[in-house]
């Protein structure tokens, strides 16, 4: 296989700049039940990011993600960016034994700084400060 689109949940979406960038090329998402716990994903969001992959033309893998990415033996693994640090360090064990392209998206919102990943109520509280031009008020 010469090219692979790697999804992730900051990249599940249709519109999502990687597939113009890399158009025709099939896709894949890893269920990696290790990294989902350790992310302390809860059941809503599992459900969640099953549900979203149902809508998109996406095959859907279990294991640890680096493995079965490896085992594709793709030239090129097209993913997206993020800001997730699990995500970028298995994005560069990926670079070393191949080439891995992370493209951005349009962002919802741009922060002063960077997200609190852990908890969305906390992102969020960040956030909702600079989406739909929040002005403080109730």
């Amino acid at each position: 296989m010469d090219k692979l689109i790697w999804l992730h949940e900051d990249c599940l979406r249709a519109t999502h700049n990687l597939f113009a960038a890399a158009p025709d090329t099939p896709a894949v998402f890893v269920w990696d039940d290790a990294y989902m716990s350790a992310m302390h994903f809860g059941l809503k969001r599992r459900v969640f990011i099953y549900e979203t992959l149902c809508e998109l033309p996406v095959d859907i893998y279990a294991g640890d993600t680096a493995r079965v990415l490896e085992s594709f033996c793709a030239a090129e693994i097209v993913t997206g960016k993020t800001p997730n640090p699990q995500l970028k360090a298995v994005m560069q064990e990926l670079r070393g034994g191949g080439k891995v392209s992370a493209i951005a998206d349009d962002p919802f919102v741009r922060m002063d700084s960077p997200p609190e990943l852990r908890r969305f109520f906390k992102y969020w509280n960040k956030a909702k400060k600079h989406a739909f031009l929040y002005d403080g008020r109730p």
